[in-house]
């Protein structure tokens, strides 16, 4: 029942996007492209929410929010290493939903909608492997709305393998992401 509603709200929240020309304009859990991660997040916080994605010390680092959120489990946010403004680069947000076909069934409800609001945007469905599984075996199922592309807003539900989960740095979720063309270089580049 609760990710019944919580897509609903999913869902109503979406629909102020349709009017969006540029992805800086859309807003998740009130975090937006380009604001800064203090406006929500004491200094201490943004470092202390460090997600340990990297071993090594990167271009960028991803944090973790966790608090005072009304419709997902958890929103990262993109930040550049030496930036102390902390500007957001890109927004994953993600609901934790363990079974795929239950994801995937929540995704099509939340593509329908997006679908509507998005009909002038083109737009391209299909799976693909996930980035950082070097296993190669951890799957995205993806509906993506291109936006000038390679800025772009995509739904996706992301199975991963048992290596990512037991390593305790991924879990299976259905997720809203806004990514900026500046961090989708980072990734295709080998996060260098």
């Amino acid at each position: 029942m609760r990710i019944f509603i919580t897509l609903l709200v999913l869902i109503f929240s979406l629909q102020s996007w349709s009017k969006a020309n540029d992805i800086r304009d859309f807003e998740i859990e009130g975090i937006s492209i380009d604001d800064s991660a203090l406006n929500i997040m004491s200094n201490k916080e943004i470092i202390n929410n460090t997600l340990p994605y990297f071993e090594t010390k990167k271009k960028y680092f991803i944090t973790a929010v966790r608090n005072n959120l009304k419709i997902y489990d958890q929103v990262e946010i993109y930040l550049k290493s030496n930036d102390k403004k902390y500007n957001i680069k890109t927004i994953i947000a993600g609901i934790f939903i363990n079974d795929l076909d239950k994801c995937l069934e929540q995704k099509k409800k939340v593509v329908n909608d997006l679908d509507k609001m998005f009909s002038n945007i083109e737009k391209i469905s299909g799976k693909k492997k996930h980035e950082a599984d070097p296993t190669g075996k951890s799957i995205h199922y993806i509906d993506q709305y291109n936006f000038n592309f390679p800025n772009h807003i995509r739904v996706e539900c992301t199975k991963f393998s048992d290596h990512m989960i037991n390593s305790g740095l991924a879990q299976n979720s259905l997720n809203v992401v806004v990514m900026t063309k500046e961090i989708n270089d980072w990734i295709s580049n080998g996060y260098k």
